[in-house]
């Protein structure tokens, strides 16, 4: 009987062990490292840089076959160039484009139409800082919070007279409040 317990044990502890012993053989792909990236969008369109500032040139890419490139426009820019091919896989296309000078800031739709699908970008045009005639930002100025009384007949109160006032107020304090506040 201790025989056949020592034969089941052994039979067991092979039956368990056999799983382990072919997961950790079975290495055939080896992990990746390498970092696939996702296929490109194609058509697409970039604009560089995308935060420019009123009467700036920014260049306009276009990922479109050369024959399918149609109209590009957008209600910032004033003109666009020529464009000429830049990528030959997959192809493509840049063109300088001029930002009008009297662009106010804020975001703006670059539209590309290639064949019969249309791709839009967003372009942000940034405020154009104030300059001043010294080429330095102006320098705050101090306030002290306290507001500067109008001249009027009531007598000056004189430094070290206390918290005395010289005219007492008439009426309720105005808090602002209300009923609808």
């Amino acid at each position: 009987m201790i025989k056949f317990r020592s034969v089941l044990v052994v039979v067991c502890g092979a039956v368990l062990a056999a799983p382990a012993v072919a997961l950790a053989q079975d290495g055939s792909a080896p992990p990746t490292t390498s970092f696939t990236p996702p296929p490109m969008q194609y058509p697409f369109i970039a604009v560089s840089p995308s935060k420019s500032k009123a009467g700036e040139d920014v260049l306009v890419s276009v990922g479109c076959p050369v024959a399918d490139l149609g109209e590009v426009k957008s209600m910032v820019l004033d003109r666009v160039g020529k464009f000429e091919v830049t990528s030959e896989g997959p192809v493509i296309q840049g063109a300088v484009a001029h930002i009008g000078d009297k662009a106010r800031p804020g975001f703006y739709a670059v539209t590309a139409i290639c064949k019969t699908k249309t791709v839009t970008i967003n372009l942000e045009v940034a405020a154009v800082p104030t300059s001043s005639s010294s080429g330095k930002p102006p320098k705050p100025t101090v306030s002290t919070g306290k507001p500067v009384p109008p001249r009027s007949s009531v007598a000056p109160v004189k430094p070290g007279a206390g918290r005395q006032v010289s005219k007492i107020p008439v009426g309720a304090p105005q808090t602002g409040g209300g009923p609808f506040s």
